[in-house]
């Protein structure tokens, strides 16, 4: 083998090993299924240039897995294999060709769609569902029973009495995922880049009732492990699956002939943006069970079966403009404005370019011809621009360097990708920022909600959060449906929370990267807004959680003259800048704490206040650094984990409550 070959073979790993870990366990790929298979090929097509003593001198490649650091598994009874692809009818026929050749016969084959989602695994004893994994590294998967139960998607009991694992698809519907992305985007959260990995990041929520409000779904259409099955094929399995109550797809079909299967897979790759979910392509299997167990397996791939993927739609159409849109946080955000194109069902006019990197690798001008395609069938993403089309003169869209809304001076983020408007009162900003202010657990001003602040932006009464404190109830009552009895319980919510200590004041105040729990320790640590403001990153560091980006982000805000002048102003209208000790007693002190399951005596935020009241701290997660573990009824998936982890006491709601008095 010469060094140059495997350095290619090697460098090329390392970048499949890459994206695998970006799709699998970040549910955040960055490049199309396309991309990924077409860098696979060449990988194999490296490795077969090799003879045998050479492939073996290689170390063994890295499996694609979902598996997270930490989580509860379980292993498969039989192993979960992946599909070999093949994207064109010319591939396809191959695959059949060699099949036919391999039988002596063309075998009765079925075709299935293949749902873009995450591959699940249920494992049924006596008839009872006894646990759910994912797909894993397909020897191991990763524990999701109670969202799985939470969904309410699979039947708990079956009519089957010996054991056998169940395997289909996790997705989401498309409607669903474009509303869960609008309502993340609203909120200045991390948008899923397609319905597959809104399936993937949703199916391992640790928050069971976040979970039910994804809208997950699910079809089931395979079996691992199986006894005494009543059916002797895969047209019939699917059917007898439904009969036991699972979901499944009623469009799939059964071919004795390449060219009726061949038009089914011309068929679903054109109507495939009619169905409510997504598909990626069409699966095709050998029909007889029998005859799947005799074909047998590949080192990944079963023989019996493959996939026709659907290459991603392309279109070309004209830059028209690029805009720049404020959100909540001030994150400044480019969107290119496009000559509008049908692409992927439906048509297309916009285009996120996420930030001033992403239009500089892409070299944007206004005028330009670009490529475009819909990331997982979605998203609207542009991927590359023509200079070789652009018009004479056309001009390059340039990131702003003051905020396009209020001209403040705009701010990088530490790691640089990312431009914020530093400005709290800016008024892209202030519709969300008010909202966020008063919220319950903020402000918690009650019926100062979306619809009241949008109305009273409108109608000019408030301009800045300090506007708040300076309503004038007379003309509240005026508004209509809101009367006397609407303003008078305002005012006595927007009296009733000047008297929120100095931490739910300053994690109201919307400091980038201060959540309510890091607000709670800056305020403990400098006791008032004075000291706060007057630290450095080095002074604030020493405080527990701040690390050097929300140091970062606290010097920064505090030196905008603007953002001093929201807090002097509020501290004039009798709101607390200075904490207020809400410790009972030291028994606690320096040891930390984490809850998991329900508590009889108390909820667990109060029960969360109680334990800082003693000096305790709460943390978020099992590590080592975790003192006391409390354990109440019906326990989540960090008591196993705290279990394996060394030093960390188990302890009860009883045992706790004796340590508040010790």
């Amino acid at each position: 083998m010469t060094q140059t070959l495997r350095e290619q073979i090697k460098k090329l790993r390392a970048e499949i090993e890459r994206h695998d870990l970006l799709y699998y366990q970040m549910a955040n790929p960055v490049i199309s299924d396309f991309e990924y298979d077409q860098l696979v090929t060449q990988l194999k097509e490296l490795e077969a240039s090799l003879d045998e003593t050479q492939r073996q001198e290689l170390p063994p490649q890295e499996v694609g897995s979902d598996l997270r650091p930490g989580a509860q598994t379980i292993p498969h009874l039989v192993r979960m294999f992946s599909l070999d692809n093949t994207y064109s009818t010319d591939e396809l026929r191959i695959w059949c060709e060699k099949l036919t050749a391999e039988l002596g016969f063309f075998p009765p084959l079925v075709a299935e769609l293949k749902i873009d989602g995450l591959s699940i695994n249920l494992y049924y004893k006596n008839g009872k569902l006894q646990y759910a994994t994912t797909r894993g590294d397909g020897l191991v998967g990763e524990v999701v029973t109670a969202n799985i139960r939470a969904l309410g998607i699979v039947p708990e009991k079956i009519e089957h009495l010996s054991p056998m694992e169940i395997r289909g698809e996790v997705f989401i519907p498309v409607q669903d995922f474009l509303k869960l992305n609008e309502t993340r985007a609203e909120n200045e959260e991390k948008t899923f880049a397609n319905p597959r990995n809104a399936a993937a990041g949703s199916i391992k929520l640790k928050d069971t009732a976040e979970v039910k409000k994804r809208h997950l779904r699910a079809v089931f259409y395979a079996l691992g492990e199986a006894e005494k099955l009543p059916v002797k094929t895969q047209s019939d399995l699917i059917e007898w699956l439904g009969k036991l109550g699972f979901p499944i797809t009623s469009t799939h079909e059964l071919f004795h002939s390449f060219p009726a299967l061949q038009e089914y897979c011309d068929r679903w790759e054109e109507q495939r943006h009619s169905l409510p979910f997504e598909i990626d392509g069409v699966v095709v299997k050998t029909d007889d069970l029998e005859l799947q167990r005799r074909l047998g397996h590949t080192a990944k791939s079963p023989k019996w079966a493959v996939a026709f993927k659907f290459k991603p739609e392309e279109k070309e159409t004209r830059l028209l403009d690029v805009q720049f849109q404020v959100g909540r946080t001030g994150a400044v955000t480019p969107v290119a404005i496009l000559e509008p194109v049908y692409i992927s069902g439906s048509t297309v006019s916009r285009a996120t370019l996420h930030n001033e990197g992403e239009m500089q690798r892409l070299d944007i001008h206004i005028g330009d011809s670009v490529r475009l395609i819909k990331s997982g069938e979605i998203i609207p993403k542009i991927l590359q621009t023509l200079p070789e089309k652009r018009p004479a003169g056309a001009v390059a869209a340039e990131f702003p360097k003051n905020c396009p809304v209020c001209q403040s001076h705009l701010e990088r983020d530490l790691d640089g990708a990312i431009s914020y408007c530093p400005n709290a009162s800016c008024p892209a900003q202030l519709q969300k920022r008010l909202e966020h202010f008063a919220s319950r657990n903020a402000m918690d001003i009650r019926g100062l909600g979306e619809s009241l602040v949008a109305r009273l932006l409108e109608k000019g009464y408030v301009a800045s959060l300090p506007d708040i404190y300076r309503l004038d109830y007379e003309k509240l009552a005026e508004l209509e449906r809101f009367g006397a009895k609407s303003a008078e319980n305002l005012r006595a919510a927007i009296e009733a929370s000047k008297l929120q200590n100095f931490d739910r004041v300053l994690f109201a105040l919307g400091i980038r990267h201060v959540g309510a729990v890091t607000a709670l320790g800056l305020a403990e640590h400098f006791g008032n807004v004075d000291a706060l403001a007057a630290a450095d990153a080095e002074a604030l560091a020493q405080v527990q959680d701040v690390g050097e980006k929300v140091a970062a982000s606290l010097v920064a805000w505090f030196a905008n003259p603007v953002n001093r002048d929201v807090v002097a102003a509020l501290r004039d209208l009798g709101l607390r800048f200075s904490q207020r000790s809400q410790r009972v007693s030291v028994s606690l002190e320096g040891k930390s704490f984490l809850i998991t399951g329900s508590l009889a005596s108390a909820s667990r935020k109060e029960m969360e206040d109680r334990i800082r009241a003693h000096g305790g701290r709460v943390v978020s997660g099992v590590s080592a650094n975790l003192d006391y573990l409390v354990v109440g009824e019906k326990p989540g998936s960090k008591l196993a984990k705290a279990q394996k982890t060394p030093g960390v006491q188990i302890i009860s709601e009883d045992r706790l409550m004796e340590l508040f008095s010790s």
